[in-house]
């Protein structure tokens, strides 16, 4: 059943089991687990169906520290979730978005990266990753190269271990928004409210049992959901802010008894790590493994990164580093200087500096012409990178590139010092805002540093040609600013101790019986990777824990 909150009378009341906050991805499979069971389920939803420019504005924060992106842009209020907003181009006219699980190691203890180790195991979470892959319509459950290698799409010939090369995956946005909207409006246990900004978690006295949510359609009209859980799966930024919002019972915020909640932010920097040259042109035409393509139906993308044993020797964190084929750098700044070009007549403006972007243009006008011949006959991108691939289909390579483009995915190391905490500005519904403080560190530039020498001296190892590092203008790596992926991790970390996180193994936030989280807010390290795969998995494993939970609330009561 799908419910518009404006249609609902101000101070009703909704009963029911279970309540989940948020429909993106993490609230969205939860409330799948319960399709046709005997459980009442209700979805939350700030947003609607469509787009609400006035609802969007409610993800408006402060950000302070280094340049990080805004977050209204990146959160995404509407059914769905950031799942309406994927952009990357997977073939058959799909767009989707990039799949990976985390790695053995991002799940321990790590004794060079304080903060670190989850209180599960990657074995711990594997069969839920599998069944995450069937709901993200993503491929099998495999991502090592061997799996996906080909005679004309092999791993880099490498001399040694300290490099590995294995994949990512892709899946379609609709299947959230769309496909599962239309699947949970059918079910008679499941309410889906749209237009329903939760205001306020109310917690008995103690503060050790949520009794009730306040939510709104608009400022002037309210209701309330009961409901025997509550679930929060609205993101690494408004999970911590909504806890800390709901300050009447806890004056610090819910769950907040040691200053927690909200800290440890972190996201995945973009780092362009400089440009990889082979050595044998012919390379080009063998390197089909990383491009992104289709391989017996299923959009992969061929990745390299250190094995685990290097990292543990060299204490660094983890990367992936993707490559992208270019051409010689005046064809390179002229279709850089293309595409500023045709963006600026589209919002019917001109650049800045016309003159020498069209002189750009001219001295490169060869590589132009071929780059839009191949867009609109072969479907090609004018510069390939993170939205499209299908470079490898096209033959003779070799003449059309010069050299790789490498960026690095990468890992932020936790610090409680990166934080969530409430701004003093309030949003229209008198809420007050987030702040967000995120700073990328020098740990994770030096980890960065030292992982672009190990590729570089492997490539030259196994005479694959030269990479040559790219470096900011104070001898660092290149940072993309305004940094950060959208992938707002750790801010309701999961740990065993209520003094070390927010959460417990099963994302109950401590002290409080009812009240669990969901999503990237739990993660206590990020990793390298999207998060969307992982948190597919913790909500499939929480609806398990959260049937359980309910059955023995039942056997109580009788």
């Amino acid at each position: 059943m799908l419910i518009d909150a404006h249609e609902l009378s101000s101070e009703q009341v909704i009963s029911v089991d279970i309540c989940i906050v948020g429909s993106g991805p993490a609230g969205i499979t939860l409330a799948r687990e319960f399709l046709g069971q005997r459980q009442q389920v209700c979805l939350l939803e700030s947003g609607g169906v469509e787009l609400n420019p006035q609802v969007q504005a409610l993800s408006q924060a402060e950000t302070t520290g280094d340049p990080y992106l805004a977050p209204h842009l990146t959160r995404h209020r509407q059914f769905g979730g950031n799942s309406n907003i994927w952009s990357i181009k997977i073939g058959n006219g799909e767009i989707g978005v990039r799949y990976v699980p985390l790695d053995e190691i991002d799940f321990e203890q790590r004794d060079w990266l304080p903060y670190s180790g989850w209180p599960l195991t990657k074995a711990d979470l594997d069969p839920f990753y599998e069944r995450a892959q069937v709901v993200c319509q993503a491929g099998p459950y495999a991502y090592s190269a061997d799996f996906w290698q080909t005679d004309d799409a092999a791993p880099l010939p490498l001399k040694t271990d300290r490099l590995v090369t294995n994949v990512f995956q892709f899946g379609p946005r609709h299947v959230f928004y769309q496909h599962y909207r239309e699947e949970l409006k059918q079910a008679e246990n499941i309410k889906i409210c749209v237009n329903a900004t939760v205001l306020d978690i109310e917690a008995d006295e103690l503060a050790q049992t949520v009794k009730r949510l306040r939510v709104a359609s608009t400022p002037d009209r309210q209701f309330w959901v009961e409901a025997k859980v509550f679930v929060l799966a609205t993101g690494g930024i408004e999970n911590a802010r909504l806890l800390l919002a709901s300050n009447q019972q806890q004056p610090t915020g819910l769950g907040n008894h040691h200053d927690l909640v909200g800290r440890y932010f972190m996201d995945h920097a973009l780092v362009d790590g400089g440009m990889f040259t082979p050595s044998e042109p012919g390379l080009y035409d063998r390197m089909a493994l990383y491009d992104l393509r289709r391989v017996n139906n299923a959009p992969i993308l061929g990745r390299l990164g250190l094995s685990k044993q290097t990292m543990q020797q060299e204490h660094l964190l983890n990367f992936a580093a993707v490559l992208f084929p270019r051409p010689s750098q005046r064809q390179f700044d002229a279709i850089v200087a293309f595409k500023g070009l045709a963006e600026s007549l589209l919002d019917k403006t001109l650049p800045s500096h016309l003159p020498s972007e069209v002189f750009k243009i001219l001295a490169g006008l060869d590589y132009v012409v071929l780059a839009s011949y191949l867009a609109a006959t072969k479907h090609q991108s004018l510069a390939h990178g993170f939205g499209r691939g299908g470079w490898s289909e096209l033959s003779n390579n070799q003449r059309r590139f010069k050299a790789f483009q490498v960026f690095f995915l990468t890992e932020q190391a936790p610090d409680p010092a990166n934080r969530v905490t409430l701004s003093s500005q309030r949003d229209s519904f008198g809420v007050p805002k987030a702040e967000v403080h995120w700073k990328w560190g020098d740990f994770n530039n030096q980890s960065i540093a030292r992982s672009q020498e190990i590729l570089a001296e492997e490539l030259s190892r196994a005479g694959l040609g030269t990479y040559q590092i790219k470096r900011n203008a104070n001898g660092q790596p290149d940072v993309c600013y305004p940094a950060g992926l959208a992938h707002h991790l750790g801010t309701t970390r999961m740990h065993p101790d209520p003094k070390q996180g927010v959460v417990d193994v099963n994302g109950r936030v401590h002290g409080i019986s009812n009240l669990f989280m969901t999503g990237s807010s739990v993660f206590p390290t990020g990793s390298y990777a999207n998060p969307t795969l992982t948190i597919v998995a913790l909500s499939l494993r929480l609806a398990g824990h959260l049937t359980q939970v309910l059955e023995q609330q039942t056997v109580e009561i009788h």
